[in-house]
């Protein structure tokens, strides 16, 4: 079974980065800058997930397609290689820092990923030490696409943040491969519209008399308020994200778009199974509000 936590990465490492294959200027004159940041819900089960991008392609509403492509100091390719587990909360990693980009509008941009199900340039490492590859089928061509369109005005600048729910996105092997799936399960985030939520889970709704001795806990957030929280498994309503507990029992979702959420928790993760549609009980099931630029504290009893 594999659960997640909210959590995201920090920069560490200063990435060059290049336009390639730039095939004309856009509709709108003038320029803007474009800022891309990464986040994530990994998976528990596992001591790494490690997913390497060597760019991105950005498609002009009235013009081809244009890569962006990662290069080291001396203008090599540069791959960069993010996992996915090391870090834990509302942090994010960027992809893009001050791109310059002609002012427009934006259909798409598109994550390319690196790796295929023969390699282990994009893997999996399990809490058993072995590692497997992780791919996107037809990644190599395709990639990870936002379908979300953006805007760049005259001078202006715009910052995202794109989520990874890889409790969504990570699909085990089949078929006697050893390979795991990565599914494009993504969400794209406006940074000046975005708040977070953290809190800690109480002894009461941790002891609670429908909680299996052997707990498998965690905090889901759906979209809206007063919504009647169901499990995951793309029928009925779908948590727009999900967060493990600490040692402590506390928990972080970051990344929100500001407004009304329902907020439960669960004690029984490892039986909700994204494939199927599963019964599990939720404790505590309340309505927060999200701020932008803000953490909203919601602890449970």
């Amino acid at each position: 079974m594999i659960n997640t936590s909210k959590i995201a990465l920090i920069s560490i490492i200063s990435v060059c980065l290049t336009l390639t294959g730039c095939s004309g200027d856009s509709s709108s004159s003038g320029s803007g800058t474009l800022n891309l940041n990464i986040t994530d819900a990994p998976v528990d089960s596992a001591a790494k997930v490690v997913v390497s991008f060597s760019g991105v392609t950005i498609k002009p509403e009235n013009d081809s397609a244009y890569d962006i492509d990662f290069v080291d100091a001396d203008g090599n390719p540069l791959t960069k290689t993010i996992d996915l587990l090391n870090l834990q909360g509302p942090a994010s990693e960027p992809l893009l820092i001050n791109q310059t980009l002609n002012a427009g509008h934006y259909n798409w941009m598109r994550l390319k990923v690196v790796g295929d199900k023969n390699s282990t340039t994009s893997y999996i490492e399990l809490d058993d030490g072995s590692e497997h590859p992780l791919y996107v089928p037809s990644g190599n061509q395709t990639g990870l696409k936002l379908n979300q369109g953006f805007d760049i005005s005259d001078g202006g600048a715009i910052s995202f943040t794109i989520d990874f729910d890889l409790r969504k996105s990570v699909i085990a092997p089949s078929n006697n491969s050893t390979a795991y799936k990565l599914k494009p399960t993504l969400r794209i985030i406006d940074n000046e519209n975005m708040g977070h939520i953290s809190g800690i889970v109480g002894a009461n709704t941790l002891n609670d008399v429908s909680c299996p001795a052997q707990q498998s806990n965690s905090v889901y957030v759906f979209t809206g308020e007063n919504v009647t929280p169901d499990d995951i498994d793309g029928l009925d309503a779908e948590p727009v994200s999900t967060a493990l507990l600490s040692d402590t029992f506390n928990y972080s979702v970051g990344f929100l778009d500001a407004g009304v959420y329902t907020i439960t928790f669960t004690c029984q993760v490892n039986d909700d199974d994204i494939e199927t549609d599963d019964v599990i009980n939720f404790i505590g099931t309340s309505n927060v509000t999200v701020t932008a630029g803000s953490t909203t504290t919601f602890n449970f009893d």
